[in-house]
């Protein structure tokens, strides 16, 4: 069985006007995507912004919940923020989890919409993960999704999550769930 990464990048983004931003660091999003990757098992979950003082932003959640006051109360919280770790680029984060396992993970982009080149199933990626020794490092962007060349340049691509109303525009902490959920979940 391989192991697990995941990555939120705020960098290279669209906005609503196809724009390439970089997008803004939410407490929300460093703390609860934390809970729920040590829930499901992730090594490290790597914050990606190349601007610094948003990466003070997730390193100071960061803190609050493992070494200050709420660390005095010994939440759970703090174990599960312990794997965040807060980076400039992507780059860096495939250099950690290639020095970390041996060799170069398997990079697997999220999006709202479909990549039929790259595309892998969910069944086909936990089976990958459970099967193989390759770590996965699964992509989630932010605003309103990442650059078609940062796709491209991922080994595959996730389908989008739909949930059957037409309406596609799910939180990415929601997206992180299902996608964990699907992909390494005790009933998937």
């Amino acid at each position: 069985m391989g192991n697990l990464y995941i990555g939120l990048l705020h960098f290279p983004m669209r906005d609503r006007c196809g724009d390439i931003v970089a997008t803004a660091t939410t407490s929300m999003d460093v703390h609860d995507i934390a809970r729920t990757a040590r829930t499901y098992g992730v090594v490290r979950y790597f914050v990606i912004t190349p601007l610094p003082s948003q990466r003070e932003i997730a390193w100071r959640i960061r803190g609050f919940w493992s070494e200050g006051e709420q660390a005095v109360e010994k939440s759970r919280r703090g174990e599960a923020i312990e794997i965040v770790d807060v980076l400039p680029d992507i780059e860096e984060s495939i250099d950690w989890i290639s020095a970390t396992e041996g060799t170069m993970p398997l990079l697997v982009a999220t999006s709202a919409q479909a990549h039929v080149g790259q595309a892998i199933s969910y069944d086909e990626l936990r089976r990958t993960l459970r099967d193989e020794e390759r770590p996965i490092y699964i992509l989630f962007g932010t605003g309103w999704g990442m650059t078609d060349e940062l796709i491209e340049t991922c080994d595959l691509v996730l389908p989008p999550i739909m949930g059957g109303s037409g309406f596609n525009h799910l939180s990415v902490r929601a997206a992180v769930a299902i996608t964990l959920d699907r992909v390494a979940g005790d009933n998937a």
